[in-house]
């Protein structure tokens, strides 16, 4: 091969590869490739030393790129789409075509996470985020209004976290759009119109997604009407990574959603094992208090009688009965007291709803009512009736009211 090579003749017109590439660096420093503005997708952006390096692209190709440490104000994310400026230049000993970078302008998703930090600067410089002004979250929440769209998992979450801890809590759901132009409005407008009904806390809810998804959430009306709230308000929106303008406004943030549940809801089984335990417990007390007493008083009785028989012969027999009334006088007191113990714990547990449930009972809902009279139904009406065992959910077809007694 080496010899083949060697005996061909090389072309007056053949040209080195320094020869072309000096060509190809004479062409591209020509003032036409000079303050170019490209649009394309960043992708690869990655730093080496105090400059970084990208690649631009397109749909069908892609340019190498260099941002020099003076021209960097901005650092895109890869996905996110800009528009550079600057000056293509041909590395001649390398053979490799770039562009070097002068200015870099986010589009999209990029002038929206502009947008949202410079409100977050201004908000936070208005006081909204500052701890003085959070409410704390009720240790023990009756009414949980939960602000989320009925469709997603969300929803799911919460309730089988809270319902997984306490089965009294009173759960609410207001179905509202999560996502999408309006949806910040909507959000606001709920929030406003529940505030006075006497929630004891407010979740505001909604899963992952990009930063065009949160949007909402990061909108100023909604960022202000949560401020302004006088019922706590826990904000779950996004990933545990994801931080919206609600989270910082809100009293609480979690998370997840299933944080949020976690967060409201006190544990209600771990509650009634503890009140069992603390009655136990003072009722052993009372026994050994009432035992030492006892004790104190056969000591005191022992010497009383040695005085007795010795100075007071005559009263040693009323003395006798005198303290033997009230040893029993005290024993009856302490039975008392431990039956009265006793019921105290049997109504706490019939008073579980579970347990009326399953004696036969319903609750009956419609919608997020809760009934208590036929009169507050009409033909076609949808309710929901919760058992011990499940719910069922049906349609009215018949309204009987029966006739009361005079």
């Amino acid at each position: 091969m080496a010899e083949n090579i060697l005996s061909t003749p090389i072309s007056a017109n053949a040209l080195s590869v320094s020869e072309v590439n000096a060509t190809v660096k004479a062409c591209i420093d020509s003032p036409i490739f000079k303050g170019l503005e490209v649009f394309g997708e960043v992708s690869g952006f990655k730093f080496s030393g105090p400059h970084a390096y990208f690649t631009l692209k397109d749909k069908n190709s892609q340019l190498s790129c260099v941002l020099f440490y003076g021209a960097r104000s901005y650092n895109p994310k890869d996905g996110e789409s800009v528009i550079v400026k600057g000056s293509l230049d041909y590395y001649v000993k390398g053979g490799r075509l770039s562009l070097q970078v002068s200015s870099i302008q986010p589009v999209g998703q990029g002038l929206l996470f502009l947008e949202f930090e410079r409100l977050r600067k201004q908000l936070e410089a208005e006081g909204l985020f500052a701890a003085e002004h959070k409410k704390p979250i009720p240790q023990f929440a009756s009414k949980v209004l939960v602000v989320t769209s009925k469709t997603g998992a969300v929803i799911r979450d919460i309730v089988t976290t809270i319902r997984r801890k306490n089965p009294v809590i009173d759960i609410v759901v207001r179905d509202v759009r999560v996502q999408g132009e309006g949806a910040a409005h909507d959000i606001s407008g709920v929030l406003k119109r529940v505030d006075a009904l006497g929630y004891d806390v407010i979740i505001i809810a909604r899963g992952g997604g990009s930063l065009e998804d949160l949007a909402p959430f990061y909108d100023e009306e909604l960022v202000r009407t949560v401020y302004a709230m006088n019922t706590p308000v826990v904000s779950a929106v996004g990933h545990e990574t994801d931080f919206s303008l609600c989270d910082f406004v809100a009293d609480a943030r979690a998370a997840t959603p299933t944080a949020a549940g976690e967060l409201v809801a006190y544990d209600y089984y771990a509650m009634q094992q503890q009140v069992r335990e603390d009655m136990d417990r003072l009722s052993r007390a009372a026994r050994r208090n009432f035992e030492r007493a006892s004790m104190r008083a056969q000591h005191a009785f022992g010497n009383l009688r040695r005085i007795a028989t010795s100075f007071y012969a005559d009263r040693q027999h009323r003395v006798v009965i005198a303290l033997g009334n009230a040893k029993n006088a005290i024993i009856r007191k302490f039975d008392r007291a431990d039956a009265a113990t006793e019921k105290a714990i049997d109504a706490l547990d019939k008073l579980s709803p579970l347990k009326i449930l399953r004696r036969g009972y319903f609750r009956l809902q419609a919608g997020d009512r809760t009934l208590s009279s036929v009169r507050a139904l009409k033909v076609g009406d949808s309710i929901t009736a919760t058992g011990g065992d499940g719910k069922v959910t049906a349609n009215v077809s018949k309204i009987e009211i029966f006739n009361e007694e005079k």
